[in-house]
């Protein structure tokens, strides 16, 4: 349901916050962006994603007192669905993203302010990452400016973090993401493609040296005791996606983007689908184990080459499990993991 209001005309930036379920958070998210937002012509959009606590209520709340506040409420899709549903509401110059158990930097729109005077199609900033134990981390970029290499950049995926993993890190001209969505059937790695799409549609990217978002890290990841479903499914739309949007580069699939595809998938997804195998009973792993090796982004990467990669613990699980030695890869996991518990109780 759309809550209609007067709101400011031609808002320059548009931050787009879906929410669910976050009621301890949410008033600590909003109320950093209405301090960023002193003297600065901006809207916010909340899309309450089917919340079942009082998200709604102090959505609603924040929205009946700030003019330039819109609050959304629809079934809950995930978190793509609340961004999409964002993104087509959207009327600022430049769109952003928060997520609603995060915060932003009271110098958030000053310093994009700045950033955007060369008008560049999206802007990358550093964040704090706070981790569970309070525990803060810096990331930040390196100052500079991308107009001829962005074809590059796609070919770089696997370690430029800071440009391809997360939405909240940047900032995206609107008229980048015209024909730019969030695929709502993927429920992990969605905003790497979407990232991908946007620099695809990219001419020009400025990275400054500023610490503007903070990102509160939760116990919902996958290092959690759930088995997440359909993982290898999501994956598998991933790579597809992945596959289509280097296609259509002038580099297309060549040996460097192959290498970059392959590092990604194999160094980076596949330690997430053996973790999550983890969660299964001993017959069931083992399956699983199977699967993730017949799946079709796995021949693909194996096809073009074979790393083991520089980790001994990760060169001994490759080779177990490029060899289909299933059984031996499940005791392997099983050892690191009971070496893991017993180094946790001290």
């Amino acid at each position: 349901m759309l809550i209609l209001k007067e709101s400011i005309l031609d808002p320059y930036f548009t931050l787009i916050v879906p929410i669910f379920n976050g009621e301890a958070f949410l008033s600590r998210c909003l109320d950093s962006v209405i301090e960023a937002s002193k003297g600065f012509n901006i809207e916010m959009i909340l899309v309450d994603d089917g919340s079942t606590d009082n998200s709604i209520n102090i959505a609603q709340e924040y929205s009946n007192r700030v003019s330039w506040i819109i609050s959304i409420q629809q079934k809950n899709g995930g978190p793509s669905s609340a961004r999409n549903t964002g993104l087509k509401l959207a009327r600022g110059e430049y769109i952003g993203f928060v997520d609603c158990d995060d915060c932003i930097s009271d110098s958030y729109f000053s310093e994009l302010s700045i950033a955007c005077t060369d008008k560049p199609d999206i802007v990358v900033f550093g964040y704090q990452r706070v981790f569970l134990n309070g525990r803060k981390q810096n990331y930040v970029p390196y100052r500079q400016t991308h107009n001829k290499d962005l074809e590059l950049l796609l070919c770089n995926v696997n370690s430029d973090r800071q440009l391809f993993w997360f939405p909240h890190t940047k900032l995206f001209k609107a008229s980048v993401l015209s024909a730019v969505s969030f695929d709502e059937y993927m429920r992990l790695g969605e905003d790497t493609i979407f990232n991908l799409q946007a620099v695809y549609n990219a001419q020009s990217i400025s990275r400054i040296d500023s610490v503007l978002y903070f990102y509160y890290e939760t116990s919902g990841s996958l290092s959690s005791s759930s088995y997440k479903e359909n993982l290898i499914e999501n994956m598998e739309r991933h790579f597809s996606s992945r596959l289509n949007i280097s296609k259509n580069t002038s580099r297309g699939l060549d040996d460097k983007t192959w290498q970059d595809i392959y590092n990604y998938y194999i160094f980076h997804i596949l330690p997430w689908l053996l973790s999550n195998a983890r969660h299964l009973n001993k017959s069931e792993q083992l399956e699983e184990l199977k699967r993730i090796r017949d799946s079709d982004f796995i021949k693909q990467c194996y096809a073009q080459q074979f790393r083991i990669g520089k980790k001994p613990r990760m060169a001994l699980m490759q080779i177990l499990f490029r060899a289909r030695q299933f059984g031996l890869l499940q005791r392997y996991i099983t050892s690191i993991d009971s070496k893991r518990n017993k180094q946790k109780k001290g």
